[in-house]
Order: C-alpha cells, then sequence, then structure tokens
C-alpha cells in the first residue's frame, strides 16, 4: 500500500488480491509539503507543521485500518470491504478537523498500546484521568485544545479533584503525574502545548501506610483459622518472606528458580528481584505445590482486613488525609489499613531492622532508587524510644 498526491488530493493506493483499489482521503496539501520518499507531509515548525502533523496522524489511520482490516478478513478481504469500512471510519471527510484535547490523547494511548509498553493497571490509571477531564470538559459545555491547558484549567481541575471527587493530596499527585506524561510526550511529538503544566505541583505528604511487627507476624503465622482464610493469610505471609508486589508473588511457579533464589522480572516496573527461597517462603510455596490460585487485589485486599481482623490488629489509630491546606483525620480500626502492599512494606522493614544493607534489600525488591526504597521503611517507635532514652537518661 501506499499513498500519492494527484491534484494536491492524498491518495490511498493498493493492490487487493491482485487489483489495483484507489481511495481518496479528501485530504489536501500543496506539493512543497509532499515527502514522495516517504509518502507523508514533510516535518516543519510552527503552523504548517501542526497541520503536516495532523494529516501524518491521519494517514497513519488510513494505514492502521488497512492492516488490521487485511489481518481480520484474510482471504474474504475485498475493495468493497476496504472502501465501505474507509467510508464507515472517515465518513468521507472532505477536510481534516482540528484536533481536539481528546483527539490527542487518543492517539498517545494507542500509541502505547501498540508499543505494550502499558500494563492493564497503568492503562486503566491513564484512562481515569482522561475520564475526569471530558467530565470537567461536559460540566463546562465547552471543547479543550491543547492551548486550553493552562494555569487556571490546572487550578480548576485541583479544584475539582479535591472537591468534587474527595480525592486526597497525594492521589492527586499521581494523578497529575499520568496527565504530564502525555503532555510531555505532545512536547516530544512537536505539538502546541501550553507549558504551563510544567509549575503544576501538589505537594506529597508522608503516607499513613503501615507494616507489621516482628510480634504481629507472630501473631498471624500461628492464628487459627479455616481452611479458605488460611490460604489467604498464606498468600499473603508469602509476600511478607518474598518482599515482593501483590502482582508478582501471586505468579511464583518453579519456573523461576534459579539455584537457591526465585529470580522473577517485575509485572509493573520491568526490574529483576532476587529472592532467596528461606526456611519460611520454600515451606509455604511447597505446601501449595507452587500453584497459587489467586483472586483479584481487591478481593484479596478484603479477605486481608477481615483475618487481620480476627487477630486482633483492633486497636484505633489516626490516619490523615490532605486536600490542599485541609486535612481531615480518620479514626479507623488498624486492620482495615492492612492489605496486599502491606506484605512487601513489612520485608522491608523488618529487614531493615535485622541489619540487611538497603543495596541487598533492592536487589531483592527490585526498587532502584534509595529515596523510594525509604518511603517503604516504617519507624520502629519502640526501638525508636529506647535508643533516644538510653542517650538521653
Amino acid at each position: 500500500m501506499s499513498f500519492f498526491l494527484k491534484d494536491k488530493t492524498i491518495r490511498f493506493h493498493a493492490y487487493i488480491n491482485s487489483k489495483l483499489f484507489t481511495y481518496s482521503t479528501r485530504i489536501k496539501i500543496d506539493r512543497s509539503e509532499w515527502n514522495l520518499k516517504i509518502q507523508r507531509p514533510k516535518a516543519r515548525r510552527g503552523e504548517i507543521g501542526e497541520n503536516n502533523r495532523k494529516i501524518t496522524h491521519e494517514l497513519n489511520e488510513y494505514q492502521r485500518i488497512y492492516d488490521d482490516l487485511k489481518s481480520y478478513y484474510k482471504q474474504s478481504f475485498t475493495k468493497e470491504v476496504i472502501k465501505q469500512k474507509f467510508d464507515e471510519h472517515f465518513q468521507r471527510a472532505k477536510t481534516i478537523k482540528k484536533l481536539n484535547y481528546s483527539d490527542y490523547f487518543q492517539i498517545y494511548l494507542q500509541q502505547k498500546k501498540d508499543s505494550q509498553s502499558v500494563q492493564k493497571d497503568s492503562w486503566q490509571k491513564y484512562t481515569r484521568i482522561h475520564t475526569a477531564i471530558l467530565e470537567l470538559q461536559s460540566k463546562n459545555k465547552t471543547t479543550y485544545y491543547l492551548h486550553d491547558f493552562d494555569s487556571a484549567f490546572f487550578n480548576e481541575l485541583i479544584a475539582y479533584f479535591r472537591k468534587d471527587k474527595n480525592i486526597s493530596d497525594n492521589t492527586l499527585r499521581r494523578k497529575l503525574g499520568f496527565m504530564k506524561s502525555f503532555l510531555n510526550w505532545c512536547v516530544k511529538n512537536g505539538y502546541s502545548v501550553n507549558t504551563a503544566f510544567k509549575d503544576v505541583k501538589v505537594k506529597g505528604r508522608e503516607t499513613s501506610h503501615i507494616s507489621l511487627s516482628h510480634a504481629d507476624l507472630e501473631i498471624l503465622e500461628t492464628i487459627e483459622l479455616d481452611e479458605t482464610k488460611s490460604y489467604y493469610r498464606d498468600l499473603f505471609l508469602i509476600g511478607v518472606y518474598s518482599g515482593q508486589r501483590f502482582s508478582d508473588y501471586k505468579r511464583f511457579d518453579r519456573t523461576y528458580i534459579e539455584g537457591d533464589n526465585i529470580v522473577i522480572r517485575a509485572k509493573k516496573t520491568g526490574q529483576f528481584s532476587y529472592i532467596p527461597l528461606n526456611k519460611k517462603l520454600k515451606r509455604l510455596l511447597e505446601k501449595y505445590d507452587w500453584n497459587l490460585h489467586t483472586i483479584s487485589g481487591q478481593k484479596f485486599n478484603d479477605h486481608i482486613h477481615e483475618i487481620c481482623r480476627i487477630a486482633g490488629f483492633t486497636e484505633i489509630v489516626n490516619r490523615d488525609k490532605f486536600y490542599g491546606n485541609k486535612k481531615i483525620t480518620e479514626k479507623i480500626p488498624r486492620y482495615k489499613l492492612i492489605a496486599s502492599h502491606t506484605a512487601r512494606r513489612t520485608f522491608i522493614t523488618l529487614s531493615e531492622q535485622r541489619g540487611v544493607s538497603h543495596s541487598l534489600i533492592m536487589k531483592v525488591t527490585g526498587i532502584k532508587s534509595l529515596k523510594t526504597l525509604e518511603n517503604y521503611i516504617r519507624i520502629d517507635k519502640d526501638r525508636l524510644s529506647d535508643a533516644i532514652l538510653k542517650a538521653w537518661d
């Protein structure tokens, strides 16, 4: 397949079952802006460059649809099929439309999907921020373009998340990070973007995430539970003994064994973890013959909450949430703060307390930066108190 110009109109050209098929895209471009070698508009700066890039995206869409149809229909692929599908998809547009924010975001997501660079959970995070912006767009009865994302827009978006969506600052900060990734992609690809986003910042707050103490762990290891709860307790303990994310330790099987270690590439980051097969970890994996049947993360967390309630982790703790300069303190039973990721925090915290070096903990967990590791380590208040009292009494 190829594209060529005829009277300044770009035409699609392909041989289908040895028969020539020609289709007018009805997109017009001056011959001086056409790169004959690559069969696309020339790369330019400024307004002409932006228009050329829009046309390039449109032509890439023709090629994508053509390839998809050819793969799907195989021997049934005919000129009539492709003409019908082209007519339906492009609605016989006479001119290329001005792309709005949503158009660019769909291109961005499609590129990530095509490159397989986004896991399912991250994909959902991208679409959630996109959905929120579309909601704000609908609320304001407008259509957003890339140049609309100025300081006033971000102030409104942040207020919308805090007031309408009841989203705290730490979560909001992560959401804005996904939006900034998209806008940086726009800049990288030469699209005209309001650069106000570079100055948008939401202060991160120290989290209320907890880890289990050595005494907590002993209770959890020995408590009597029914068969179902016992399994999910064991699955949680596998997370504690390995230091991995739930998305990784639920995938453990014998194919990952290398010598006395489990070597696995993290699903989220692609980073390798080197996990020593300690006695407790090996015993639990062999108990289930390395065949771990799992459920969704949310359902697993529900089981962990109930197990930790039975274990007696019911004392009331304070959990602070920040919404700008507003702080809300919730009083909540500790067991409700314990979830699948607590296993990873517990491994990191107890390993550090037991004298394992930070560099070795990072090798086991696949964490690349010391700053990230320190965010996982919870303070042992008794140990802290003993050290200070010893120094000052």
